[in-house]
This record gives C-alpha cells, sequence and structure tokens, in this order.
C-alpha cells in the first residue's frame, strides 16, 4: 500500500479512536516484529557497493550493508551513511553528517508509546550537497526519503522521515523539516525555519527566515511578500 500525506492523517484521526486505536497498536506492534526480520535478512542479502571513484573520509563510517554509494560522491569527516541509503553521482556531504537513521515515529494509544520501526529507505539524487552536521532520516514502512537533485542543504539542517524535497531547493541553516512533508521544486528556505508534519509546500515558494510553517502553501506561493 502507497501511503500518502492523506492517508497518514487519517490514520491519525482513527488513533483517536478507542476500539480503531487498539485495532491500530496491534497492527503497529505486529509490523515492528516483520520489520526487524527484514532488516536482519537485508544484512546478508544487501552488501554495500561503493564506486571507486568516491571520496571517503578515512573516519566517516559507512554501514557494511545497505547502502549504495555512486560516482564522484565526496563524504567528508565523521559523517555516518546507514543502511537503506543510495547517493548517486556527484553528492557531496560535509563533515559530520548522519544519514539514514532511524526517524522519529512513535504511535501513541492512551497511555502508550510505541516506536514504529524503520524500514524504508534515504535516496540523495545527483549534485546535492549537504551541509555540516545535517541529518536526514530514512523513512518509515518501506517508503523513502528522497532529496532531488541538485539541491542545496545547509548545516544542522533536520530532514525528517518519509519526506520529499524536490529539485534545486536551497535550505538554509538550522532548518527543521518534519516527517511526511512534501516540497516541491525551486524552494527558498530561508535560515531557523520549522516546518510541522505533513505538509506540502509547493514548487516556486519562499520560506522567510524564522517562519514556522503549520499549513500547506501553494505553488508560487511567497510567505515574504
Amino acid at each position: 500500500m502507497h501511503l500518502t500525506i492523506s492517508h497518514i492523517r487519517e490514520i491519525q484521526q482513527y488513533s483517536e479512536k478507542p476500539i480503531l486505536g487498539f485495532i491500530l497498536y496491534a497492527l503497529f506492534y505486529a509490523y515492528n516484529i516483520f520489520g526487524s526480520l527484514i532488516l536482519h535478512f537485508h544484512k546478508y542479502t544487501r552488501k554495500t557497493k561503493i564506486d571507486p571513484s568516491a571520496i571517503i573520509h578515512p573516519s566517516a563510517c559507512i554501514s557494511p550493508w545497505g547502502v549504495v554509494i555512486d560516482k564522484n560522491v565526496k563524504i567528508c569527516e565523521k559523517s555516518i551513511v546507514k543502511a537503506h541509503t543510495t547517493i548517486q553521482p556527484g553528492v557531496t556531504i560535509h563533515d559530520q553528517c548522519v544519514i539514514g537513521d532511524t526517524g522519529f515515529q512513535i504511535y501513541r494509544y492512551r497511555m502508550r508509546r510505541l516506536p514504529i520501526i524503520h524500514t524504508g529507505s534515504v535516496i540523495i539524487a545527483n549534485e546535492v550537497e549537504v551541509g555540516e552536521k545535517t541529518c536526514i532520516d530514512r523513512a518509515v514502512f518501506g517508503k523513502i526519503t528522497f532529496i532531488d537533485s541538485h539541491t542545496r542543504i545547509g548545516n544542522n539542517v533536520k530532514v525528517g522521515h518519509n519526506i520529499r524535497i524536490g529539485a534545486y531547493c536551497v535550505i538554509n541553516d538550522d532548518v527543521a523539516i518534519g516527517g511526511n512533508s512534501n516540497i516541491g521544486d525551486h524552494v527558498h528556505i530561508g535560515k531557523q525555519v520549522a516546518i510541522s508534519n505533513r505538509i506540502i509546500i509547493g514548487s516556486n515558494n519562499t520560506i522567510s527566515p524564522g517562519i514556522v510553517q503549520t499549513r500547506d502553501l501553494k505553488e508560487g506561493y511567497d510567505d515574504s511578500l
């Protein structure tokens, strides 16, 4: 099943109903068991592949399984690339980044809190640049956290799970993007912007520094006007 942002919003509404909430809790619990088995199986079937032209700093750490690093990729000091990550040609990952870590997805049922295992992946398309100390989480439910080509991401940026960022975007320093959000092409996000979960930002938008974005933006809307 392909979970869209609208599907996830509906699940959140259903979880507030006692009977449906318990059923969802049980399903997610079973999913965690299934996901753990799948990830364990992948350790033996998806060996890491690194192109010989890639430049990887000796202090960087690459998972021995589930990683694909393509031509002319550069990974700098003390960066970590975890399993289920694909980095396409010409990407630069600057110092102390974490790519493909488990995202923060917790299902709430009454007083119970159930962390959801992340079986998805991260794909960083060609010629993307990722600034220092940026974290990009892998997706949940087998989906993809995707950064499209020629996008520039600044320092100390947090990209949550199941996020799509379009091509030729500019994301400045200290930005936080909540899970399951979708950002179009040619979007410029200023410094210290916080984007809530499940937000859709249409293409050709500009978000001013310091904004807390809690609503969708249609294509071409300029928040600074």
